[in-house]
């Protein structure tokens, strides 16, 4: 079985040259119906993010194209062709075991931009599914895939690295959020603004279990496209303070220069909110939050200095995780391996025995034209016999290929048999 990848990331590339080569979802489709046709014999799948574009290719017995071939369709193919068009000289190329351990460590967030990032997992899950349903992933990505997503979950089991949140809305959700409510699926939440920062909270809320979403901005038609998104409705910017006496959450991130709740502003509807506890996050610079609001009592209010602090201790915290990540995912990927040094070395042992026997076999059946009748008796000896020394022959090199297999890299091995056998060429 033979594994290879070709692409770029974040560490290879500028973002410029990262955005020629971005696929979009339907983009990624028609990308691996082409390579289908092209290629059919040839196993892909096709990772597109912000932060990296990666063709997986296997096989089973055939050959890849070659590199030129396989850098030219990737670049022709391109979701984007800007001022920065793709060059195929930009691509890198990872074979055999760096390939796997490329993956597992891709999917561990391992890899990422920001280390411990959950949606890469997603990510990679959604590209595998779009290769299987296209029919360009077969046995060899069934199983290269299956065991990536095996290795990220024992990561996400066994150490910390998923668990401490390193965004600002992740920590404002979860590190203070879900610290000052049980529970927030009764729990109302108010957004002010409709850009990406309330986006990417709101995302984290949802996650949380809230269900009852208001957003209010200056623009009516943002507030209902991101309200509508995330099963919400939206509230007129002057009826803010409205929303204010009955939310339990206030998520700030707009553009203003200013406050757009004042303490003024809460006093005013003070009487409606009967002491309800309040949690107030400004994720906004300049602040949108007046700060003499934390000194109202029931009311929390954090600040993008009091999250980043946070993330900070988040960021150390993940940082002590890496090494235990990094050895399960050399555990997982070098288990990986041996499975297929294994198999290659028993498919080669399998044709070997194969060979030999119809040697023998024609051998027997010679002998047996030429000596004439014979009682079963002598018959069944001389086949026995021959039997004898077929599997003697064989069992020092099967113990040899399974040694060498579960101790490392039997390849210089196995091609050296492959050649001495004049067999065709299997090996990773």
């Amino acid at each position: 079985m033979k594994i290879c990848m070709f692409g770029i990331d974040h560490k290879t590339a500028s973002v410029a040259v990262r955005e020629s080569y971005a696929f979009s979802a339907e983009g990624a489709r028609a990308f691996l119906d082409g390579w289908r046709s092209a290629f059919p014999d040839v196993e892909a799948v096709l990772l597109s993010t912000c932060n990296r574009t990666e063709l997986y290719l296997g096989t089973q017995e055939d050959e890849f194209p070659d590199d030129g071939a396989i850098a030219r369709f990737l670049t022709e193919t391109a979701g984007r062709q800007g001022e920065t068009s793709p060059r195929p000289d930009q691509l890198r190329a990872l074979r055999g075991g760096d390939a796997v351990r490329h993956i597992f460590s891709v999917a561990a967030s391992l890899e990422s931009m920001v280390l411990g990032e959950p949606q890469i997992l997603a990510q990679i899950k959604e590209a595998y599914n779009v290769a299987s349903e296209e029919g360009t992933a077969g046995i060899a990505l069934h199983s290269l895939f299956q065991r990536a997503l095996k290795a990220a979950k024992r990561v996400s089991v066994e150490t910390e690295l998923f668990r401490h949140r390193i965004s600002l809305p992740a920590v404002a959700v979860s590190d203070f959020a879900l610290e000052l409510f049980e529970r927030l699926s009764d729990k109302r939440t108010l957004v002010l603004g409709a850009g990406e920062m309330a986006e990417e909270t709101l995302r984290y809320l949802k996650d949380a279990g809230e269900k009852e979403i208001v957003v209010a901005n200056r623009s009516r038609e943002k507030a209902e496209t991101l309200a509508e998104r995330f099963g919400g409705h939206a509230a007129d910017w002057n009826a803010r303070l409205t929303e204010l006496a009955a939310a339990d959450l206030v998520i700030a991130a707009t553009g203003a220069d200013e406050p757009v709740i004042t303490a003024e502003d809460y006093r005013s509807i003070a009487a409606d909110r009967s002491d309800r506890p309040l949690f107030m996050v400004d994720l906004s610079v300049p602040r949108n939050l007046d700060e003499r609001l934390g000194r109202i009592p029931n009311v929390y209010l954090y600040t993008i200095d009091d999250l980043e602090e946070a993330c900070q201790r988040n960021r150390k915290a993940r940082e002590r995780e890496i090494p235990k990540a990094n050895r399960i995912v050399t555990q997982e990927a070098e288990s990986f391996l041996k499975e297929l040094r294994l198999r290659d070395s028993g498919e080669l042992i399998g044709e070997l025995r194969r060979r030999w026997n119809e040697v023998k076999d024609e051998e027997i059946q010679r002998l047996f034209n030429k000596c004439g009748p014979l009682p079963s008796e002598t018959e069944s000896e001389i086949r026995y016999a021959f039997d004898r020394l077929i599997n003697k022959l064989l069992h020092a090199p099967m113990r040899t290929l399974r040694d060498e297999s579960t101790r490392g890299k039997p390849n210089g091995l196995l091609d050296a048999m492959f050649k001495l056998f004049r067999f065709q060429d299997k090996q990773n």
